[in-house]
């Protein structure tokens, strides 16, 4: 049997608990309390009178709680009320009311011993509204948050003004590229903090390895080679302005479907002649050109035109398509480009795009012939491959060196006709001959394979029968004399 000292610290431990909002402990004291009284402590329920939902009220609303009848006092912040046959009788505490606190442990104490169970807090304080609350039950922690205190801070911050969204706070402007002036598309920030299209950044570099707008060096930077994107910037711009972005990557879409048309607008590039089949390495440094070979990358096709100059013209009316097999990048942007010859073609109009030249072109190819025709034009190439042949044989050191470069004379086809561009062996033989680049360039634009295998025939038969033909080839007439 608890003592009414017991109670009495009970109820003060109540009442200090509930002044300190320290909920889930003022039950768990309640729930003492009730129980060493037991059928004295009855539960307000929604069909009594409104107040008793200021039990757990806070400290503001504390003047509004039950009232103690015990002593015919009536005393405010009361915690729960007794019942004696039948009849409420309400009993409270508050700080200093000593004789109401006795009262109270001496008729609850008499009622003990009559009573054995009380009737659970809990689902009624549960139907007083504060069922809301995450755990009702008691709870030996004292960091607990009390569910009043969660409601008042949820009604805090409901008051509070709105947080601005991330699209009140970003214009489209603030997320634009200072090279192009339009919305970032694959942004990349540099060591210096400046922020850029890659693209953007990568055709200034081309030019000089420094920031486009604090001109900081960005030589090591350059040197790596790789531009990682700035993923956070990239997120920011996908959800803030989803709409702006796609389009934009819209017309980069477009743009790059442009550049992948291998007959309009293909990328030409004026240097030297190249044939089909034939390897065609590249040392490239100037700006224009370190675009255009990576805009071929970029788009997938790998592939542009190779002419010679051609005064007045700006390039040849022939070429030949060239295709990327390999790049290799030096440290202050030059590249090295290995290629090889693919189709021959004939410029239909020329033009210009950013830097480069451009051309509009028709792809050429062989005619074929049948019967008699083929048959002769099979005993040609027979004959011409096997001077090729014996060329090669007879060929002093310093021309054998040259072959070397070329690799060997490729196999002879079977079929003469099987490539729209004849044989490869043929091309191999025109591209090594020391032959004038006008010369080379006529028998590139035949489309005559008999024509161009007779005239290889009449001047391999030249030189083979030429007695100082290891001093004298370099002098060689383009009309095939020696």
């Amino acid at each position: 049997m608890s003592s009414p000292d017991d109670v009495s610290l009970q109820l003060g431990q109540l009442e200090a608990s509930v002044a300190l909002q320290q909920c889930p402990e003022a039950l768990e004291d309640l729930e003492v309390i009730c129980r060493s009284k037991p059928q004295e402590c009855g539960i307000a329920t929604k069909e009594d009178p409104p107040a008793p939902a200021a039990i757990l009220a806070s400290p503001e609303e504390d003047t509004q709680g039950l009232k103690v009848s015990s002593s015919g006092k009536e005393v405010p912040g009361s915690l729960f009320r007794l019942s004696r046959g039948g009849e409420d009788v309400k009993h409270g505490v508050s700080g200093g009311a000593e004789q109401d606190l006795e009262e109270v442990e001496q008729e609850a104490e008499g009622e003990k011993r009559e009573h054995g169970q009380v009737e659970p807090l809990l689902p009624h304080l549960a139907a007083w509204g504060l069922g809301a609350m995450p755990d009702m039950k008691p709870s030996s922690s004292r960091q607990e948050q009390c569910p009043v205190e969660a409601m008042e801070e949820a009604s805090a911050k409901s008051s509070r003004p709105r947080q601005p969204a991330l699209g009140d706070l970003l214009s489209l402007s603030d997320l634009e590229c200072s090279l192009c002036l339009r919305l970032f598309l694959e942004p990349v920030t540099t060591p210096c903090g400046h922020t850029f299209c890659k693209e953007c950044l990568e055709r200034c570099l081309d030019h000089r390895p420094s920031c486009p707008l604090c001109k900081q060096s960005l030589s090591e930077y350059l040197k790596v080679g790789k531009y990682n994107p700035t993923v956070l910037l990239e997120e920011i711009i996908s959800t803030t302005f989803p709409s702006q972005l796609a389009e934009r990557k819209r017309m980069h879409q477009a743009e790059m479907a442009e550049l992948s048309n291998l007959t309009k607008n293909v990328p030409i590039f004026v240097c030297t002649m190249a044939f089909p089949g034939i390897l065609c390495p590249l040392h490239i440094f100037e700006p224009r050109y370190r675009l255009m070979i990576r805009r071929c990358q970029e788009t997938g096709t790998k592939m542009f035109g190779m002419c010679i100059h051609e005064p007045g013209k700006r390039f040849a009316d022939y070429g030949c398509m060239l295709e990327i097999q390999r790049v290799e990048f030096l440290a202050d942007g030059r590249s090295l480009v290995s290629t090889v010859g693919q189709r021959r073609f004939r410029v239909l109009r020329r033009g210009h795009r950013d830097g480069y030249n451009t051309a509009d072109i028709e792809y050429l190819e062989d005619e074929k012939v049948e019967g008699e025709e083929l048959v002769e034009l099979q005993h040609l190439q027979e004959a011409t491959y096997q001077l090729a042949q014996r060329f090669c044989e007879q060929a002093d050191a310093a021309f054998r060196q040259t072959v070397m470069q070329r690799g060997a004379l490729p196999e002879k086809e079977e079929d003469a006709q099987a490539s729209a561009d004849g044989p490869a062996w043929c091309w191999w033989l025109i591209s090594i001959l020391p032959f004038d680049p006008s010369y080379q360039l006529r028998l590139f634009s035949t489309t005559s394979l008999k024509s161009r295998l007779s005239q290889l025939k009449h001047i391999l038969t030249a030189l083979l029968e030429s007695r100082d033909f290891g001093r004298r080839h370099s002098d060689l007439n383009p009309g095939g004399g020696v």
